[in-house]
């Protein structure tokens, strides 16, 4: 029983489910970096277990920055960290494996893969404390996503030389990115304020967060649509086109619940935006 509820806090804690929002973008990188087409089976693996350690990582170094924030904050009181479900050391002992198994998927993959791994760390790492001093700390989330496809472009095509439709997809990912995590900072107006942590909500209010966050969506779509249009794209991918501004716009309904709008719909809006590429 104990170890049943302890690998369920490990889950709870490392939020694998989450890896929706990163796996069909690594899927669109490797087909652009591939030539449009998908790499080996074996490729594609490691890109998804490097894709998956990184996770780890990233989640488990912002739990544990955060612990002592989320202690204070009501929504966030009963994660695993304030609560005492799961000691700090533990915390630190997954954000290493998950260092560890992302670090050993890059070495398996290709040299440049190795050798420019460290980039992503670096915002996986320090994207959790520019709350502490700077309202466009969603920024900060949708640089950590927009890395993910151009990583997976490097292990596919083998070389550092990024072509121009996946440059603008991951532009649309971090648009789309940071502009849900704005939405989803929409729950903590009051808890921000209180307690001095950053974000453009509790900067400019509801609706002013709102509008910035529409506004970076439309810049999203709009990427969006240079990527069909530099790849080619066929009446399929502008069904594709269709739907992400469909579940964009569901991301700004009122009646919708905040966490709804970030987790299904945000993430239905991204994986439409992923497929409109690799379905031209």
């Amino acid at each position: 029983m104990k170890l049943e509820s302890t690998l369920k806090n490990i889950l709870n804690f490392t939020k694998i489910e989450h890896t929706a929002f990163s796996l069909p973008l690594i899927f669109t990188g490797a087909w652009l970096g591939a030539g449009n087409r998908f790499p080996s089976i074996t490729v594609m693996l490691l890109i998804v277990v490097a894709a998956v350690g990184a996770r780890i990582f990233g989640m488990a170094m912002n739990r544990v920055f955060d612990r002592h924030i989320d202690r204070l904050n009501p929504r966030t009181a009963g994660r695993e960290l304030p609560a005492g479900k799961m000691t700090l050391s533990m915390a630190l002992a997954i954000a290493f494996t998950g260092l560890v198994v992302y670090l050993l998927a890059c070495g398996a993959l290709d040299g440049w893969c190795l050798i420019l791994s460290p980039i992503p760390l670096v915002p996986l790492l320090g994207y959790s404390l520019l709350k502490r001093f700077t309202p466009f700390c969603h920024f900060g989330v949708g640089l950590c996503l927009a890395l993910a496809p151009l990583g997976a472009y490097v292990a596919a095509a083998g070389y550092p030389r990024f072509s121009g439709a996946v440059i603008l997809f991951s532009g649309f990912v971090f648009c789309w990115m940071s502009g849900a995590d704005i939405i989803y900072a929409l729950m903590d107006i009051d808890h921000d304020r209180e307690h001095n942590i950053h974000s453009l909500p509790a900067r400019l209010g509801a609706d002013g967060a709102l509008r910035v966050a529409g506004g970076v969506h439309l810049m999203a779509w709009g990427i969006l649509v240079a990527v069909v249009q530099t790849v080619g794209g066929g009446l399929v991918a502008w069904m594709a086109l269709v739907t992400a501004a469909i579940f964009f716009g569901l991301m700004y309904v009122p009646a919708i619940p905040v966490p709804k709008r970030f987790f299904p719909i945000s993430t239905l809006a991204g994986i439409a935006g992923a497929l409109a590429p690799i379905i031209s």
